[in-house]
């Protein structure tokens, strides 16, 4: 598998893992983060990865980096965007930079990767975008505010772009698991422990071995639902008022 993936959240969580699985796959990797201390461990023992300093929110940076990847490691094949940021707090009280921060993260940065990476997959008739949303953005939770309404937006966007992207041989696949044991999750545990309502986290290598089962299938729906991701999305389509009494029984955030 002699082809380039840019990585992004590579420093850490899921992104660290996809970087190095696909790797160990013998792609030729670009690990890209904010965090560089992250992603020097992350490449740890990766002789075909490369590390590359970014901040996914700045335009300018994106456009600079997917640049450098190209004139380093040839076109980008595969990307793979993990990169996320979460803060709890009310959605009445949250301060409000930021909650601008957390959607120039999440959503701007989505679209500041696909708009630099993408346009040049549809020249070439081919390449593969997995984008990381998340549960939270089919379904709301209280102290999640911030976080709800930046993966609400990107579900939107990727829904709007899998249909601009039909038949052009690029293909999209939006992973959207439930709540996943890693730094995020754990900072979050940090901040107000009754918002995950005591609950544990999905297993990221069980994502990744979704996202990877999917992408061996010639095609898929877009939104892949890996663990408990789609009961939850299917109660919300269908018997929304049970499962918000549920919510409410169990998610009692200290805000």
């Amino acid at each position: 598998m002699n082809r380039t993936a840019l990585v992004t959240g590579a420093a850490s969580g899921m992104g660290r893992m996809a970087a190095q699985r696909l790797a160990a796959a013998g792609c030729r990797v670009a690990a890209v983060d904010v965090d560089e201390a992250g992603l020097t461990e992350t490449a740890r023992r990766s002789p075909n990865m490369s590390t590359y300093a970014c901040d996914v929110s700045d335009p300018a940076e994106v456009t600079a980096v997917v640049e450098k990847v190209r004139a380093d490691l040839g076109p980008i094949e595969h990307l793979v965007h993990a990169a996320a940021l979460c803060r709890v707090g009310s959605a009445l009280t949250h301060d409000v930079s930021e909650m601008r921060r957390v959607m120039e993260v999440n959503y701007l940065g989505t679209i500041n990767l696909c708009q630099n990476v993408i346009p040049a997959m549809k020249a070439a008739g081919s390449g593969t975008v997995v984008l990381f949303a998340s549960v939270a953005g089919w379904l709301p939770s209280p102290g999640l505010g911030a976080y709800s309404a930046s993966k609400f937006a990107v579900v939107g966007y990727t829904d709007v772009l899998s249909q601009e992207l039909d038949g052009t041989g690029v293909r999209l696949l939006s992973i959207c698991p439930p709540h996943v044991e890693t730094p995020l999750l754990e900072g979050i545990r940090e901040s107000d422990p009754a918002v995950v309502a005591g609950q544990s986290g999905m297993s990221p290598e069980k994502v990744l071995d979704a996202m990877e089962k999917a992408l061996a299938k010639p095609a898929n729906p877009v939104f892949i639902f890996p663990g408990q991701a789609l009961p939850l999305v299917l109660a919300r389509r269908f018997v929304p008022g049970l499962l918000r009494k549920q919510i409410a029984r169990m998610v009692k955030p200290t805000l």
